[in-house]
C-alpha cells in the first residue's frame, strides 16, 4: 500500500459483524437440545425473524452443529477469533486457520451463508449501517482523492452516490468468517480491486503483507533508474526500472497482488515527454536573471514544492524521476522540445 487508511473508530456497520461472531460462536457452536430461535440475541433477532431465507439456512446450520464433538466446536470458535486478527495475520504475529483444517460444515453451509451476509444481508434496511454512509466517512476522514494503494487513479467523491468498491483483503472465500469485518474490507480503485487483486490471498504460503488500516508509521520510498543511453521521450518498459524501499518483505506482496512496479513504469513512462517540457519552461522562469542559476538547481526547487503534496498529480512517481534527472540534468535541454 503507497499509504494506509485511518480506520474509523466507531461506526454502526461494525455491528454486523458483532452479529456474525455472535452466530457462530454463541448459536452454532453451543447447538443442542434447546430451539435455535432461544438463543439468538436480542439485537439479531429482528433479523433473523424478518427474513425467512436467512432464519431457514440459521437453523438448517443450527441442527448440522449438534452433532459436532467438542474439540470440533473449540476448532471452530478459534479459527473464527483468529481469521479475524488481521493486523496479525498481515505482520506474520499469527497463522490463519485454513478451511481445510475445519469440519466440513464450515465449507459447505456457514461459509456460503456468510458470503451472503455481506453480498445480500449488508444490502437490507434493518441491517445497522450502509456502505455508502461508512464509504462516504472513511475517504472524509482520510481525505483521499485517490487510491490509496496505487496512488493514481481518482476515487468516487464523498459527494458521489456512487463509490469505490470494497475489497476484501482477505479473500472471503477462503476467510469467510471475515466475510463483514470491515476491518478487512478496504475501498480500492477497480484497477487495484477488480484488475488486479481479485481473489489473490495476501498471506499465502506464510507472506507478510500491509495492513491497510494500521496505525503504524508508514512511508514508501521509490527510487527510478533510467538508461540515460535511450531517447527519453521513447523509452521502453526495460529501459526504466522502478525500486521500492520499505519492508521488503509486505513490499514484495503488494507487488504480487497489484503489479505495482509494472504499472508504475508504465505510468511514468507515460508522463516522461509532457514533463520534460514542463521541467524546462520552469527552469527558464527559474533561471531568468541569474546567471548561476543550474537545471540542478531548478529540479531541486520543483522537488521541494512537490514534497508539500506529494500523493496528488502522481508526484511521489515524480519526485524520484527528477532526482533520476539530476544525474543527466543536461539532456532535459535536449528532450525538452
Amino acid at each position: 500500500m503507497l499509504r494506509l487508511y485511518k480506520p474509523l473508530k466507531n461506526h454502526e456497520i461494525f455491528k454486523l459483524h458483532e452479529m456474525l461472531e455472535h452466530l457462530v460462536c454463541n448459536v452454532w457452536c453451543e447447538a443442542n437440545g434447546d430451539a435455535c430461535s432461544s438463543k439468538i440475541h436480542p439485537n439479531f433477532k429482528d433479523i433473523y425473524d424478518n427474513y425467512d431465507w436467512l432464519k431457514t439456512k440459521i437453523d438448517t446450520i443450527y441442527e448440522t452443529c449438534k452433532s459436532l464433538s467438542v474439540e470440533e466446536r473449540e476448532t471452530i470458535v478459534n479459527a473464527f477469533f483468529t481469521n479475524n486478527e488481521i493486523e496479525k495475520l498481515c505482520n506474520g504475529d499469527l497463522l490463519p486457520v485454513h478451511l481445510n483444517e475445519l469440519p466440513e460444515v464450515v465449507e459447505q453451509q456457514m461459509k456460503p451463508l456468510l458470503i451472503d451476509f455481506y453480498e445480500i444481508l449488508l444490502e437490507r434496511k434493518k441491517v445497522p449501517g450502509t456502505k455508502q454512509d461508512y464509504y462516504q466517512k472513511l475517504i472524509r476522514e482520510n481525505e483521499f482523492q485517490y487510491c490509496p494503494c496505487c496512488g493514481y487513479m481518482t476515487f468516487e467523491s464523498t459527494e458521489s452516490k456512487y463509490r469505490e468498491a470494497f475489497d476484501h483483503y482477505l479473500p472471503k472465500s477462503d476467510y469467510p468468517f471475515a466475510s463483514v469485518n470491515f476491518s478487512n474490507l478496504v475501498p480500492l480503485c477497480y484497477k487495484c480491486n477488480s484488475d488486479r487483486k481479485k481473489v489473490k490471498d495476501p498471506i499465502e504460503k506464510k507472506a507478510k503483507a500491509f495492513y491497510p488500516f494500521s496505525n503504524e508509521e508508514h512511508r514508501i520510498e521509490i527510487n527510478i533508474t533510467i538508461d540515460k543511453a535511450k531517447d527519453l521521450r521513447k523509452l521502453d518498459r526495460s529501459d526504466l526500472a522502478i525500486d521500492i524501499i520499505g519492508d521488503m518483505d509486505k513490499v514484495a506482496t503488494w507487488d504480487r497482488l497489484f503489479d505495482i512496479k509494472e504499472r508504475y513504469n508504465d505510468i511514468t513512462r507515460s508522463f516522461t515527454k509532457t514533463f520534460l517540457q514542463r521541467i524546462k519552461r520552469r527552469h527558464k522562469d527559474f533561471s531568468e536573471g541569474k546567471d548561476n542559476w543550474s537545471y540542478t538547481d531548478s529540479l531541486n526547487k520543483i522537488i521541494e514544492d512537490y514534497e508539500y503534496d506529494r500523493f496528488e498529480d502522481c508526484k511521489f512517481l515524480k519526485i524520484p524521476l527528477m532526482q533520476e534527472l539530476k544525474n543527466c540534468a543536461s539532456l532535459i535541454e535536449v528532450y525538452g522540445n
